[in-house]
């Protein structure tokens, strides 16, 4: 199985199945709706859309990885699973989300995954402290999407 193949099975040990996820894997009929009449994404795009969770992401990472916001990480911790040699911080200002992308890495048994909750505004993290940057800047897009091996 392929690292996306593998990655698009995961979604389904997420244990999730609420609005929030149904949205952004275009999953759930609501989350299809969603992606359809609020953001006109075609069956196309929303196939796309969870590719773009791993772009710049080499498939052999193993450097410092911080993914900002982690929400509840129904895009992420499936990736996070092939990169057992990452070293990845998910920071997150809402407790509710991070205890369920939390909970997702736990039932994955991801051993590889740390949580901080705190402010992207005020990132508590020293300067040059990560090899690469997840940042999710709305809910389709990412301003940086960018990793390499040190």
């Amino acid at each position: 199985m392929d690292r996306k193949d593998a990655i698009r099975s995961a979604y389904r040990m997420t244990g999730s199945n609420n609005f929030y996820d149904g949205m952004m894997t275009c999953s759930t009929l609501s989350g299809k709706a969603v992606c359809r009449l609020v953001w006109a994404m075609n069956r196309a795009d929303c196939e796309e859309y969870p590719d773009a969770a791993m772009a710049g992401i080499p498939e052999n990472f193993a450097g410092r990885l911080l993914e900002v916001p982690v929400g509840t990480g129904i895009l992420t911790m499936p990736l996070y699973q092939t990169l057992p040699d990452a070293d990845v911080t998910c920071l997150d200002y809402s407790p509710n989300m991070m205890a369920q992308a939390r909970g997702k890495a736990e039932r994955m048994g991801l051993k590889n995954v740390a949580f901080r909750q705190g402010d992207v505004g005020a990132l508590p993290f020293e300067d040059a402290g990560f090899s690469g940057v997840r940042l999710h800047t709305n809910s389709r897009g990412w301003l940086c999407v960018t990793a390499k091996n040190e």
